[in-house]
């Protein structure tokens, strides 16, 4: 700002007014952040039991693989 032009100054009431729409503006925010986490955990969910679900499978079917028999054969 070149010197001799003096600021617009304002009053406490405009930066109350100010701090209030702020604050209106990050509430806003942060209700459509919480919406958009509600609607995707259904998803983050599913994809937990999926997960779960495979590596549970996965163990269940490597404990019912019969283990190989071994042979011995004595020639005397």
């Amino acid at each position: 700002m070149p010197r001799g032009t003096a600021a617009p100054l304002r009053d406490a009431a405009q930066i109350r007014t100010e701090i209030a729409a702020e604050r209106q503006r990050l509430d806003d925010d942060l209700t459509e952040l919480e919406r958009n986490l509600l609607s995707t955990a259904p998803f983050v969910v599913a994809g937990l039991v999926a997960v779960v679900g495979a590596v549970v499978f996965a163990k269940s079917r490597s404990a019912r693989r019969p283990k190989p028999i071994s042979l011995t054969v004595k020639f005397d």
